[in-house]
């Protein structure tokens, strides 16, 4: 960025690839300079004291250059209507349609029903802007507009006021010019705090009447009444959870009565206090109030089983995830009967259309600081779809992480903050190349705007309600690497399975091949040790950033293989987490010294651990435990968790996450696991260099795996189809 100070206004240019002036890192550094400039003269330090600094309108100047530079450079079409003052439409290169409404052509001043201009706080777009270039070009154009009056009443939403506005000439009705004149000020500006009034006078008005209202005013009258109604429903409805197959806590049942009567709602309780649950009883609750038939689940890949298995668990709902061909995607959206549709967030781009078309009445987005990139197109997706009520589930404390601010309440309630240029220069603190934000400023502002929208519970704030262990199981997608290493293992293991007689041989073949089933899970770098594809590694990623960074939560991390351990302790180190690694070869001298940094140093935040570290450590100032991979068997799990569950935790709660690879031997394992038994035992566990291959000892064997390759197992992998792809 490159910014030239002179003597009238600072000149700004950036290498970023946005086209026009008025760049979010343009601002930044503006908006640094003022601040050193501001620092400096707060000093006493006056020898910058004549060097020009960014104001806030110079700011505000710099958004409205930015629109005057995409009105000269987008190829919109006017087409003009009967007079100058009054209504015109502009048409978009890509076929959509605006209507530009003139007040005062010689000024440029009026009102326009795009997007940008019901928010952005500067009563001009760029739509506005090329409509004004485009009449001035007209013969006799100042004479025709001083002949003309402005032809009707315009009531409209004005973002610069967040209020109402009324625009009109003349009204020869006077009974119409005193109800108008006792809503509006003489500028033209809404007084009343209510928009009851103004919405009584839309009722009354015939079609005859001069005054129009615009179309997004009503669309925020409406808003505003429906939320009245359901204040008054709230206050005389008591919720009955006799549907759910558990019992809340009370702080969850809190959480359910804050969202289910409000038109949008955002649940940011801390990982592991149940968001899930709350937000199915959220969506039932509306169901049964308001009528709906259609709620849409939006979540990252990795949850979309759990939503479903919690959903069926813990509900008589029927849920169905979305997937499959695209007409397969098209009659499960459309017609499946269950109440719940379930997607991913990368998917709804592929699918926006179907779902705009179906017009969920509830759309629940979980992990939502997953899309905080507001300018993606995954998130102009979802705001796209049509909806009539929304709830948004993060762990994320939101007024400590300004940029998941903007980006989630852009779905949850788009007025709730100033446009993007107000919003930088309101909340932000730049470091001095204006590209990093180091800090945040009014953060007071931020929370009172977020108590009418935000519900947060901190885990120590409700521990006494929890239960001793809370778990969550992530699914992941196998790469089509895995998949096809993972199938050629299978391959090699069915035809032994199906021989009569098994030699010493044909059983530590078996050992080997389902350990290389379980390792390529992990990453295929432990096969060949040369590719690292892992889904697990990627999915660590945002688990880390909210348990760890955002939250700072002790964490234990398990792996089986001291190489991936390796490879998490690099990714640990990309995220600039502090951590320890302990594994069977670290001697036994030092190996308290590595408990007692992870005990005692409050930035130590991640104890990195194979099952080594399973038995007898004491790691109880940690509270949550992230198996990489699981063990055979349900004993060694324990002993995992075992670790931080014990006297002394500070914490009543232990959180613990699985990730599990979908359609793999992990499914069969995690399976075992939660029906307790203990597979293989001695046989496929180390420490032993014999096998008994007793007749008895061969039968449990061959029955155990059997056992966890059923016929219910499906493994199969097949290439996708071209109509899979679309």
């Amino acid at each position: 960025v490159t910014v030239t100070l002179g003597s009238k206004k600072p000149s700004v240019t950036c290498t970023c690839p946005f086209p026009y002036p008025g760049c979010k890192h343009g601002v930044a550094a503006l908006l640094d300079i003022k601040k050193r400039r501001e620092r400096r003269w707060s000093s006493g330090n006056k020898e910058f004291s004549d060097a020009p600094y960014l104001t806030p309108e110079e700011i505000r100047q710099l958004a409205l250059e930015g629109r005057k530079e995409r009105a000269k450079k987008e190829e919109f079409t006017l087409i003009p209507g009967e007079t100058f003052k009054g209504e015109h439409t502009v048409l978009t290169p890509k076929g959509k349609k605006y209507t530009v409404t003139f007040y005062d052509p010689l000024q440029g001043k009026g009102h326009c029903t795009c997007p940008d201009f019901r928010t952005n706080s500067l009563d001009l777009c760029k739509h506005l802007i090329f409509a004004e270039g485009e009449l001035k070009k007209s013969p006799n154009f100042n004479v025709q507009v001083a002949q003309e009056w402005f032809p009707f009443v315009h009531i409209a939403w004005s973002s610069l006021h967040e209020n109402p506005v009324c625009y009109y000439e003349k009204i020869e009705d006077p009974e119409l010019e005193k109800r108008i004149g006792s809503l509006f000020s003489d500028k033209g500006v809404y007084t009343r705090t209510s928009m009851g009034p103004l919405f009584k006078l839309y009722e009354e008005l015939d079609e005859a009447s001069p005054v129009r209202f615009d179309e997004y005013l009503l669309r925020r009258m409406e808003d505003s009444m429906y939320q009245r109604e359901l204040e008054k429903l709230a206050k005389k409805t008591p919720l009955d959870f006799s549907f759910l197959k558990a019992t809340l806590y009370p702080y969850q049942v809190n959480g359910v009565k804050f969202a289910a009567f409000k038109k949008s709602a955002i649940i940011a309780d801390e990982m592991g206090l149940g968001k899930t649950i709350q937000a199915i009883a959220v969506a039932i609750l509306k169901a049964e109030l308001f009528g709906f038939t259609k709620v849409l689940v939006v979540t990252p890949a990795s949850l979309k089983e759990q939503w479903k298995r919690e959903i069926e668990k813990f509900t008589k709902e029927k849920a169905v995830v979305i997937g499959g061909t695209r007409e397969n995607r098209r009659r499960v959206i459309e017609e499946h009967p269950g109440l719940f549709k379930i997607t991913n967030y990368e998917a709804v781009l592929r699918d926006v259309t179907i779902l705009s078309r179906w017009m969920p009445d509830f759309i629940i987005l979980d992990e939502a600081q997953r899309i905080k990139n507001f300018e993606s197109k995954t998130h102009q997706a979802i705001l796209s779809i049509p909806h009539t009520q929304s709830l948004v589930i993060t762990g994320t404390p939101l007024e400590n992480k300004l940029e998941d601010v903007y980006s989630i309440a852009q779905f949850s309630d788009p007025t709730l903050f100033t446009p993007l240029w107000a919003f930088a220069a309101n909340y932000y603190n730049l470091d001095k190349g204006g590209k990093k934000i180091v800090g945040y400023r009014n953060l007071d502002v931020i929370r009172d705007k977020l108590k009418s929208l935000v519900i947060r519970r901190k885990k120590e704030e409700v521990f006494t309600e929890l239960p001793e262990q809370i778990e969550n199981t992530y699914y992941l997608d196998m790469s089509s690497e895995q998949e096809e290493i993972h199938q050629g293992y299978l391959s090699a293991l069915l035809p032994l399975l199906n021989k009569k007689v098994l030699t010493p041989m044909d059983i530590k073949r078996i050992q080997m091949i389902l350990l290389s089933m379980r390792m390529v899970c992990d990453s295929t770098y432990l096969i060949d040790k040369q590719t690292n594809l892992s889904p697990k590694l990627v999915e660590l990623v945002p688990i880390l950033q909210e348990l760890v960074i955002e939250n700072r939560r002790k964490t234990i991390i398990f792996s089986e293989w001291t190489t991936m351990t390796y490879l998490i302790g690099k990714l640990l180190s990309d995220m600039g987490i502090p951590f320890v690694q302990f594994h069977g070869k670290i001697p036994q001298e030092k190996r308290q010294l590595l408990v007692t940094e992870f005990q005692e140093n409050n930035e130590c935040m991640v104890f990195l651990s194979t099952d080594a570290g399973g038995t007898g450590l004491n790691l109880q100032n940690a509270d949550c435990v992230i198996n990489f991979d699981l063990p055979w068997n349900p004993a060694k799990l324990n002993q995992r968790i075992g670790r931080v569950n014990r006297i002394g935790q500070k914490s009543r709660t232990i959180n613990v996450i699985n990730l599990v690879m979908k359609n793999s031997i992990e499914m069969n394992v995690l399976a075992a696991i939660n029906l307790k038994e203990n597979l293989f035992e001695a046989v496929l566990e180390d420490g032993s260099d014999e096998v008994d291959f007793s007749a008895k000892s061969k039968d449990r064997f061959i029955s155990s795996i059997r056992t966890l390759f059923d016929e219910k197992s499906n493994f199969t992998v097949t290439a996708a189809s071209p109509s899979e792809l679309d």
